[in-house]
């Protein structure tokens, strides 16, 4: 797998950001978590599968 130098220079980004503002970090409630699950639970993805010519 190649790697997207956009996305790693984001990376790098937010892990600067977060050393340098630890103050704005916060956990995810459990409330949250909670919800996402109700909306994703049952959806069945394949991370492996191509995208449809309509997903691309």
């Amino acid at each position: 797998m190649e790697s997207d130098p956009v996305l790693g220079q984001f990376l790098n980004f937010l892990a600067r950001d977060m050393e340098k503002n630890p103050q704005h970090l916060k956990a995810i409630s459990s409330d949250l978590v909670s919800h996402v699950q109700s909306l994703v639970g049952e959806v069945d993805l394949d991370l492996d599968a191509p995208l449809s010519e309509e997903d691309e």
